[in-house]
């Protein structure tokens, strides 16, 4: 009985140790940051923004000042992006700090490098534009004429980004201009320079179907047509009106 009562004392000791040291891990996280703030030295005191176009600097310092919790200790790039594309709607690839320290608190350099669409994606009302590594952003402030690509599922034009990115870049390297691209599952409709051409969906594209699209562009000398490419060996062309 002895032994039971010295067995029962010794557990409640450690189980009240262990929770005293949880409250105090959990207070000191909690107030921790506010300690620091008043550390002159490990303050921010400027933050200076470059390589943003079509963001707004301010966009970047705002985001620093939430990842930091006000201090540089708690700054990092992974942090800073995440803050600033959760305001910027993703449309930050990516940023380098560099941190000049002194006695009375830190200049923080931020670098940021925007994304650059290659195409703009339309789902029922919904516009995002699309980057060379298959990201989605949405940024009304970027430029330029880009090809449009509508689409019944933006997942599936993710999930089958290679084959895209590979048919724009292909037909650029044609030096021909695609306007607009109908992606659904059962076909893909490019509409490049006068003319139109049908393929198979996206994700039975490849570099094979590209050179059947090239030899029968070759093959094209009126101005407008609709091409159909029925297979890896056969292409219908019909003359346009």
């Amino acid at each position: 009985m002895k032994e039971e009562g010295k067995r029962s004392w010794k557990a409640r000791i450690e189980y009240s140790l262990a929770f005293v040291w949880l409250t105090a891990m959990a207070l000191g996280g909690f107030f921790l940051p506010g300690f620091l703030n008043t550390i002159p030295l490990l303050k921010i005191k400027l933050i200076e923004v470059s390589g943003t176009q079509t963001v707004s600097p301010d966009v970047i310092s705002s985001a620093c000042y939430q990842a930091s919790k006000g201090s540089w200790l708690f700054l990092s790039s992974d942090r800073l992006l995440a803050k600033a594309n959760n305001l910027a709607k993703n449309s930050i690839e990516s940023v380098r700090i560099k941190k000049e320290l002194s006695w009375d608190g830190a200049k923080i350099k931020v670098e940021v490098q925007e994304r650059k669409p290659i195409a703009s994606v339309v789902h029922d009302n919904t516009i995002l534009l699309l980057d060379s590594a298959g990201e989605f952003f949405y940024n009304p402030a970027m430029e330029g004429t880009l090809p449009v690509v509508y689409t019944f599922s933006f997942d599936y034009v993710k999930k089958h980004f290679p084959n895209l990115k590979a048919l724009i870049d292909y037909v650029k390297q044609m030096e021909l201009k695609i306007k607009e691209i109908y992606v659904t599952d059962r076909s893909t409709v490019a509409y490049i320079s006068s003319n139109k051409i049908v393929l198979p969906p996206i994700s039975k594209l490849d570099s094979y179907m590209f050179d059947r699209i090239k030899k029968a562009y070759n093959k094209v000398e009126m101005n407008s047509a609709e091409i159909f490419i029925i297979s890896g060996s056969m292409a219908i062309i019909k003359e346009g009106n």
